[in-house]
């Protein structure tokens, strides 16, 4: 599990706790590594604990530990060296995982209050966190170069974007399942609102007392921002027909949820490709982020052309293994 699928915590600072009940996969080896890369540096006969009974050493200690996670801790270690190696500015890139948790710090009154949101979701250090921003930033940036878009790659994606709408709507509930006089029911329904908005009624007071969708109701049926692809697809192209901000649907538009009557509010602004052409290119390089196969061989491709070699036989099928989910998760998407 890559470090780049953990979200980040810097949109949730305006509601302190709550990021970190989420889940952030792949924290816990994080900290394993760095535990067991501490590990490392002393004495193997070295005693860190002792009993009556007898003492731990330290071989002991990262013998175990490689046991159960020396696999993915080499992994991850590997992989941040090759991905160092590989990017432009890898100095910078940790200096600005340094800055940026530094700011969380400071947010939440020092590390000890940082430290305490965090052990929430079990991650161990402040220092296993700012490991794991830093290694985002690297695959970012490896992804980045490995994609290479191009001025024309842009100007495509910009031919066919499309900016997000705001609308309104007022669903009157039928389900798949519901008899045919059901449906007409509820279809008859939301043609009697649209005559009742055609002489002067107000959407938003009509969306309250009428919309089944409890979610948008209150709101007076509000929904958006949202691109095309975020709906259902009656839904969507209904509401991207709209020409005309206060445009209304003629007839109900049937999903799968009932019988929509919608209202556009807000169209949106396509600007000029040369004013948005770098939050083009953003939206592309997160859009490779997101695409689990593509960012699984571009990692692939970097170990395999790093010459890896391990020599620790305990730990002989680390990238192995890794190598191996890797072409499968490929496989499988395509």
């Amino acid at each position: 599990n890559y470090g780049i699928l953990i979200p980040s915590i810097k949109k949730e600072t305006n509601r302190r706790g709550n990021f970190m009940k989420k889940k952030f996969t792949g924290m816990l080896v994080l900290a394993s590594t760095l535990a067991l890369a501490a590990c490392s540096n002393n004495t193997n006969s070295e005693t860190i604990a002792t009993t009556k009974y007898g003492n731990v050493t330290r071989e002991e200690f990262v013998n175990a530990m490689k046991e159960t996670v020396g696999e993915q801790t080499l992994q991850r270690l590997v992989l941040t060296k090759v991905l160092e190696g590989s990017v432009e500015d890898s100095k910078k890139l940790k200096e600005d995982a340094e800055q940026e948790v530094a700011k969380l710090v400071a947010q939440y009154g020092g590390e000890n209050g940082m430290l305490a949101a965090l052990k929430q979701s079990g991650i161990a250090s402040v220092d296993a966190y700012r490991q794991t921003i830093y290694l985002n930033k690297l695959m970012t940036a490896a992804v980045k170069k490995a994609a290479a878009f191009t001025d024309e790659d842009i100007k495509k994606y910009y031919d066919e974007w499309e900016p997000q709408i705001k609308v309104q709507h007022i669903l009157i509930a039928a389900k798949a399942t519901a008899s045919d006089e059901e449906k007409a029911a509820a279809k008859a329904k939301a043609e009697e609102l649209i005559q009742k908005l055609k002489d002067g009624a107000d959407f938003s007071e009509l969306a309250k007392e009428n919309s089944a969708d409890t979610g948008t109701a209150s709101k007076g049926g509000e929904i958006g921002p949202f691109k095309r692809s975020d709906m259902v697809k009656e839904f969507s192209e209904a509401s991207y027909n709209l020409k005309n901000v206060g445009d209304i649907t003629e007839t109900p538009v049937e999903t799968q949820f009932g019988y929509h009557i919608i209202k556009m509010l807000d169209k949106g602004e396509k600007k000029p490709f040369d004013e948005v052409k770098s939050q083009m290119e953003e939206e592309m390089l997160q859009a490779k982020l997101k695409d689990s196969a593509y960012l699984h061989q571009t990692m692939v491709d970097l170990l395999k052309g790093a010459d890896v070699k391990i020599s620790d036989e305990s730990l002989q099928n680390a990238l192995k293994n890794f190598l191996d989910a890797a072409d499968s998760t490929t496989t499988s998407s395509k």
